[in-house]
């Protein structure tokens, strides 16, 4: 059972895929389940052929992953404010959270109606925890630009979106445990911005936390056309790369057991760092799991543990698979480091292991060569100088996020150390800055 687990796993998730693309009728996903049972009844009992056993269980298993899928999606079932689309009602509800973009602000509010995605100016800004009162049109989430922006949605169990409503402030009524972590990041936030200018800060920002803040739209512009604008979303490739290159700089003067724990004590305080949200959940347990390979070097034994956690996140929400771009880049990248790394440390010699620079460049590379195809279906501009653009921005991400978050915590400390680390991501993200425009022009 054991050797045909990774097969199941790939089933299910194969079945979630394909129900991803395609609406297929309950009626024939439940026939299809009755079939699959009774011919693995029948194929056991008589004895037949292991072999039919094998791919009958393999269908089987596909077909539950369509049926999960399926059944999450009908979740807009429990949710009544899909009943109020195109009327103007009044609702009250709790932030949950608040994303800032280039020209407005986006909040995912709790009401006792259901989840609804607040579209609104930039200011004034609301935080966690803020209950509020808006009043607008409720309307039905809309394709933007081919992309299946209801199902994007549907994975936070969002079906409705209110377009710059009136809005006004009530209460303030947090989860006390979640409403600390939030403060942390939020003062974080604040700390990193006193030491780095605009847009520095809200790149150092991006690299860290996945939130990009306000960006100058050439900037966005460059680093989109050069195919290097995924470094902006939370994922465990940001994370992992980060790991991997703590471990490798402690482990130069400390035993590789307790580098590897002071790797995985980071990660951790980094996820509560960013206010412990599902994406940073995701990815700290993609990178823990790349972090995992790198200190055994025991492939299939890393590779099951990344299709158990993969299979695990799709099993509670189905909807990631294929609409939640960080838990993309977390699986993609985090296989690249599992099956490539190790390799590529050996072919980067001329690079020095000094302070971990060779192993923080292989497992970049490594993870940027899966990641690729990715970024091309996401439909990202791609030219012949994507791989370069690629290698020179994105290795400097790891030394970026490692003395942004030196900079970040030292402020609660010590402002002028704080300052004295910001220098480093300061001349970094120039020179990425520059670098992003130069290969945008191709």
């Amino acid at each position: 059972m054991v050797k045909i687990t990774p097969y199941l796993l790939l089933a299910f998730l194969g079945g979630v895929m394909l129900r991803s693309f395609f609406d297929i009728p309950r009626d024939w996903i439940l026939a299809a389940s009755g079939l699959a049972i009774g011919f693995l009844i029948i194929f056991y009992f008589f004895k037949f052929d292991s072999k039919f056993l094998f791919f009958n269980l393999l269908f089987l298993v596909f077909v539950l992953g369509i049926l999960r899928f399926s059944v999450f999606e009908n979740k807009i079932a429990a949710d009544k404010l899909h009943n109020y689309y195109g009327q103007t009602i009044t609702l009250q509800g709790r932030v949950l959270s608040n994303a800032l973009k280039q020209n407005s602000s986006r909040i995912v509010l709790e009401t006792d109606l259901g989840r609804i995605l607040i579209v609104k100016r930039i200011y004034p800004e609301y935080k966690y925890g803020d209950v509020l009162e808006v009043s607008g049109k409720v309307a039905e989430p809309e394709p933007y630009a081919g992309f299946d922006t209801a199902k994007f949605l549907a994975k936070q169990q969002i079906y409705s979106q209110m377009l710059f409503p009136e809005i006004k402030k009530i209460d303030y009524a947090p989860n006390k445990f979640l409403s600390s972590l939030f403060f942390i990041k939020d003062k974080f936030t604040k700390q990193l911005k006193t030491v780095l200018p605009e847009p520095y800060s809200s790149l150092a920002n991006g690299m860290l936390l996945g939130e990009e803040g306000v960006l100058p739209k050439d900037i966005l512009d460059s680093f989109r056309k050069s195919s290097t604008i995924h470094i902006l979303v939370l994922s465990g490739y940001n994370i992992t790369i980060v790991g991997s290159f703590i471990m490798s700089f402690f482990g130069f003067f400390l035993p590789a057991a307790f580098a590897w724990a002071i790797s995985v004590a980071g990660i951790v305080l980094f996820t509560l760092m960013t206010g412990a949200e599902p994406a940073a959940v995701r990815a700290a347990l993609m990178a823990i799991i790349g972090l995992v390979a790198l200190r055994t070097g025991r492939q299939y034994l890393a590779i099951s543990a990344l299709l158990w956690a993969a299979f695990f996140m799709i099993l509670w929400n189905p909807m990631y698979l294929r609409f939640d771009r960080g838990f993309q880049l977390s699986l993609l990248a985090t296989l690249g480091l599992i099956l490539l790394s190790s390799r590529l440390f050996k072919k980067l010699w001329f690079l020095p292991k000094l302070m971990g620079i060779r192993e923080a460049a292989s497992s970049t590379v490594a993870a940027q060569i899966f990641v690729l195809p990715l970024l091309i279906s996401w439909g990202n501009e791609i030219s012949y100088l994507t791989v370069p653009a690629n290698m020179v921005i994105v290795s400097l991400v790891p030394t970026i996020m490692l003395f942004s978050f030196l900079s970040g915590i030292f402020g609660f400390i010590f402002l002028p150390i704080s300052a004295i680390f910001a220098v480093v991501p300061y001349l970094l993200i120039k020179f990425q800055i520059y670098a992003a425009t130069f290969f945008a022009r191709f």
